[in-house]
């Protein structure tokens, strides 16, 4: 692992004259090396390819505490520190801290493990033969969240504007793929509430709606890859006391995506053959939701906390493939409508500020790529709450507009669909969006 440095030997005239070393002349020997000592990232990436061998030689890479207590738990090195899936190495390491018991540095990441929690830090102790692994930090588990962790963690990223907007990307993807969930996976819910059990609800249904669950699934999934490649790629400049935060943040759209992955698959089997194969995600299912909860909880946080932003940011997504289409907007609630069109004039996005909800603070309908969005306006920005998808028996367009509604001081959003055979409303009821369609001369 080390880098050797050569030196040539050079040999030194301290006086005159040709005498021998008695004279003054020093000599430094023809292969004398220089050895300059594995960084901290070198020594982690070391250890995890040993790891990934099983080789009880890795355990030389730990300080001696480390060492002591990892030999006396007995057992190989997967029963110890767990079989890694990779190393993480686009973490980030900190400044190297020196006091009167040596100097230590810390490796931000996020490296996943087959049986226990992710590592999110490796701490590094500086000895005499090097860098030695001093301890691992594992994400944080449920029980120790707390109110104090969350105001914590909110606070520094309300002082990191990079991390609050990618948080904010984040917090809407996850929202949207719950209200995807709900909008084509709820009559599998009222059918379970009936006694139908979700095998024989899927072989009820045909290829039209089977397909509309399997879509569902593939955008929940390109949307937790969002997450994850934003969170990854995006956040270049995390305070290092974000890193742990960001780095379950990761690994909680990584873990989504793959919980997700797994339910598809068991489905299509289902779909194909009949036969039920429910894989085993106990583990990982509780993993994600403490990870979310607490990924939530600070993103609430944040919201109650900001009172500076200007304007919003929001993405769009559209599609059934992965990757989505993507289109990043800023929601102003100073401005009734904004509108972005291309060169030749064809509305791109159009965001159109009412107030549905009677709340006071307004409402945004937005249109991209055929779809509808419906942002609603909270005291410190916006939250998406209801949203439609391609092929809705109607090619969406921007010409829509509001008019008053049956519950006073609230409006709702009409238009006309391309066909010119439907209007379609988009209005509150009790407090929840609803999106209904009328025929030309009679309601549905």
């Amino acid at each position: 692992m080390s880098r050797i440095l050569s030196l040539t030997a050079l040999t030194l005239v301290l006086a005159a004259g040709c005498g021998g070393p008695g004279d003054g002349q020093v000599v430094v020997p023809a292969d004398s090396t220089a050895t300059i000592p594995a960084s901290p990232l070198e020594i982690g990436l070391e250890f995890s390819r040993l790891l990934a061998l099983n080789d009880p030689s890795c355990l030389g890479l730990l300080a001696p505490a480390l060492r002591e207590a990892s030999e006396s738990a007995g057992g190989d090195p997967w029963t110890v520190f767990g079989r890694w899936r990779g190393f993480d190495s686009s973490g980030r390491l900190t400044e190297i801290l020196t006091d009167s018991t040596g100097s230590r540095t810390s490796y931000y990441c996020s490296i996943t493990r087959m049986e226990s929690p992710a590592i999110v830090r490796i701490d590094f102790v500086l000895g005499e033969s090097g860098w030695l692994i001093e301890g691992f930090g594992e994400e944080i588990p449920g029980e120790v969240i707390d109110s104090l962790s969350v105001e914590r963690t909110a606070g520094l990223i309300m002082s990191s504007p990079e991390t609050r907007f990618e948080m904010r990307i984040a917090r809407q993807l996850l929202d949207g793929a719950r209200i995807d969930s709900i909008a084509h996976y709820s009559s599998a819910s009222a059918a379970g509430e009936r006694g139908t059990g979700f095998e024989s609800y899927i072989g009820s249904l045909d290829d039209a709606a089977y397909a509309g669950l399997a879509w569902c699934n593939i955008r929940r999934a390109a949307a937790m890859q969002i997450i994850q490649d934003r969170a990854t790629f995006n956040l270049s400049s995390v305070p290092v006391e974000l890193s742990g935060f960001v780095a379950t943040w990761r690994e909680m759209a990584f873990l989504s995506k793959a919980v997700i992955r797994d339910a598809h698959e068991s489905m299509q089997i289902l779909r194909t053959t009949g036969q039920a194969s429910v894989p085993d995600s106990t583990l990982d299912v509780e993993r994600l939701r403490v990870m979310t909860a607490n990924f939530l909880a600070v993103s609430d946080q944040v919201e109650r906390l900001d009172t500076l932003s200007a304007t919003f940011p929001a993405i769009l997504t559209s599609g059934d493939e992965e990757p989505l289409g993507q289109q990043i907007i800023y929601l102003d609630p100073h401005q009734t409508e904004q509108r972005f069109e291309n060169e030749i004039g064809m509305t791109i996005w159009r965001a159109l500020g009412v107030e549905m909800n009677g709340d006071l603070d307004p409402e945004r309908v937005v249109y991209f790529a055929g779809n509808l969005y419906l942002f609603e306006g909270t005291p410190t920005g916006y939250r998406i709450v209801f949203r439609t998808y391609e092929d809705y028996e109607s090619d969406y367009h921007p010409e829509f507009s509001s008019r008053p509604a049956a519950a006073a001081g609230c409006r709702e959003v009409t238009l006309i669909g391309n066909s010119g055979a439907y209007e379609y409303v988009l209005r509150y009821e009790d407090g929840t969006p609803v999106l209904g369609r009328n025929q030309l001369g009679s309601v549905e």
